[in-house]
C-alpha cells in the first residue's frame, strides 16, 4: 500500500513539475502576486489621505486675534482675514471643496478672554471633511487652538453647539458629498470584482469547454468566418456579463444608504445623481465588460480545458484587484494619462462619477481606450481561431 501511495504521489509530483505553466501558476505565482499586492496596497494606503508636504493650508479667519499670530506662524497656514459679511461666501467655498478652513472668533475675543467672560467666548472652526486638505487643516488648527486654550486656563471654548450648528457639527460636507465619497471608495472596487468574476464564470466554458467536448470543431466547419465566430462569442458572453455587472453595481449602490446609517438611509440616491451620470456610468461599465470578456476569451481559446482556462483567469483577478485598489487611492487625480490604462481608467471614472466630479472627457477617453483594447483582443482571438494547433490542442 505504501508503494502505491508513493507511486501515485510521485506521478502527481512529476506531472506538476514537468508542466512548467501549471507549476508557475499554482506554486510560484500566488505568493508572488500576494507580495506585490500587499506591497502596493501598503504604499498606496500611506498616501491615500496624505497632503503634499509643501502644501500651505488656506485658513480664512474672522476677528483673528494678534495673540495667536506667533503660534500659527510656525505652521504651514496661510491666514486670510475676512469680515463677517464674507462668512457665507467662504462657507459656500468649503461646501464646494474649494478651500480648507474657516475660523470665526467672537468680536473682542481678547477682551472677553482677559475678563474671563461667562459664557466663555466660542471659536468656530468650519471645514469639509470630504476634502483631504480641509480635514488636515481642521485638525491642525484645532490642535493649535487647544494648545492656546490650555495656556489660558480654559477661558474660551471651541466649536460649542450653536443655533447654526446645534449638534456641534462644523463639517460643511453635505449628505450627498459624504455618500459620494464613501460609495466612490467602495463601489468601484466591488464592481471590478463582480464584473470580472461574472465574465470568468462564462468565458472559460464558452471556448475551452467546447474544445473539451469537441463541439468547437463542428462550429468551425460552418459557413461562418472565424472572425464572426470570435466576435459572436465575445458579444454573446458580454451581454450576460454586462447584465451581471449592472445588477451587481446596482445592488451595491442601493444597499449603501442602509449600510451607512439612518442619516443617509432617508436620502434617495436617485436625487443625488442625474440621468447624465447614469449614462456615463453605463458607458464605462459596458466598455469594461468588453475588456474582461475579450481577455478571458483569449485564455479560454489557449487553454486545453475549462479547468486550465480557470487557472489562467485567477492571476488576472489579482491584477484586477490591484488596479482597483490603486485606482481608489488616486481617485481624485486630474491627470488624463491614468485614464489611458485599461481597468484602472474604469475605476477612476466610476469614482469621479459617484463623487459628483465626473470629467466627460476622461470618461470618453476611458471608453475609447477600453473599446480599442477589446478590439485588439478580438483580433488576436480571431488569429488564434485560425491556428489549428491552438484550437484543436487537447
Amino acid at each position: 500500500m505504501r508503494n502505491n501511495v508513493f507511486t501515485v504521489m510521485k506521478k502527481e509530483c512529476s506531472r506538476i513539475f514537468n508542466d512548467r505553466k501549471l507549476f508557475f501558476t499554482t506554486v510560484i505565482l500566488p505568493g508572488l502576486l500576494m507580495f506585490v499586492i500587499y506591497s502596493l496596497i501598503g504604499t498606496a494606503m500611506q498616501g491615500m489621505f496624505d497632503v503634499e508636504d509643501d502644501y500651505e493650508y488656506q485658513v480664512y479667519a474672522v476677528g483673528f486675534p494678534e495673540a495667536l499670530a506667533p503660534l500659527f506662524a510656525e505652521q504651514p497656514l496661510h491666514i486670510i482675514e475676512i469680515s463677517e459679511a464674507e462668512i457665507e461666501g467662504v462657507k459656500q467655498q468649503l461646501a464646494e471643496r474649494e478651500t480648507d478652513v474657516l475660523m470665526v472668533f467672537p468680536a473682542n475675543f481678547d477682551e472677553l478672554v482677559a475678563a474671563a467672560a461667562v459664557p466663555a467666548p466660542n471659536v468656530q472652526v468650519w471645514a469639509n471633511f470630504t476634502r483631504n486638505e480641509s480635514r488636515e487643516a481642521d485638525a491642525l488648527v484645532t490642535s493649535l487652538l487647544q494648545e492656546y486654550h490650555r495656556g489660558l486656563a480654559l477661558l474660551f471654548s471651541i466649536n460649542e453647539p450653536t443655533d447654526e450648528a446645534a449638534d456641534g457639527g462644523y463639517n460643511l460636507a453635505s449628505e450627498a458629498d459624504i455618500f459620494g465619497m464613501i460609495v466612490g471608495m467602495v463601489v468601484p472596487f466591488l464592481f471590478m470584482i463582480f464584473s470580472y468574476t461574472g465574465c470568468q464564470a462564462l468565458a472559460p466554458e464558452s471556448i475551452a469547454g467546447e474544445k473539451e467536448r469537441g463541439t468547437l470543431a463542428l462550429l468551425l466547419v460552418t459557413p461562418a468566418s472565424r472572425r464572426d465566430i470570435a466576435l459572436g462569442k465575445i458579444l454573446g458572453i458580454g451581454v450576460f456579463a454586462l447584465m451581471s455587472a449592472v445588477c451587481s453595481i446596482l445592488g451595491a449602490v442601493l444597499a449603501m444608504p442602509s449600510m451607512l446609517g439612518a442619516g443617509l438611509a432617508t436620502g434617495n440616491i436617485f436625487n443625488f445623481y442625474n440621468a447624465g451620470d447614469f449614462v456615463l456610468l453605463l458607458l464605462v461599465v459596458m466598455s469594461t465588460t468588453l475588456v474582461f470578456v475579450s481577455l478571458l476569451s483569449l485564455f479560454s481559446a489557449y487553454a486545453r480545458s475549462v479547468k486550465e482556462a480557470t487557472s489562467y483567469a485567477m492571476p488576472i483577478l489579482m491584477l484586477v484587484m490591484v488596479m482597483g485598489f490603486v485606482g481608489m487611492f488616486i481617485g481624485e487625480t486630474e491627470n488624463l494619462h491614468f485614464f489611458l490604462i485599461p481597468i484602472m481608467n474604469s475605476v477612476l471614472s466610476i469614482i469621479k462619477i459617484f463623487a459628483f466630479d465626473a470629467n466627460v472627457l476622461a470618461v470618453l477617453v476611458t471608453v475609447a481606450v477600453n473599446v480599442c483594447v477589446a478590439l485588439v483582443f478580438s483580433a488576436v482571438l480571431t488569429k488564434m481561431f485560425d491556428s489549428e494547433k491552438i484550437i484543436f490542442d487537447k
